[in-house]
């Protein structure tokens, strides 16, 4: 059973992305993430110690569907 339990905590944090990370998959600088950040616009980061943060890609994947422009208003 403690195998299984590893397994599911790798893959917690696999989910967990950097803000590098998330800066290459909206192609986007990491200063705009910030900078969203500092406006109230872009989901809060899992502060995980004094130097560290992360964003859940389930968070990432959902601000980016509430976000999205559809077709028909472009």
């Amino acid at each position: 059973m403690k195998g299984k339990e590893v397994v599911k905590k790798e893959t917690a944090l696999s989910q967990l992305l950097t803000a590098k990370e998330v800066a290459k998959q909206l192609r986007i600088t990491t200063r705009t993430i910030y900078r969203r950040l500092e406006q109230g616009v872009f989901p809060q980061p899992i502060r995980l110690g004094p130097q560290c943060v992360r964003w859940d890609e389930a968070d990432i994947k959902a601000w980016i569907d509430r976000n999205r422009v559809s077709s028909a208003a472009a």
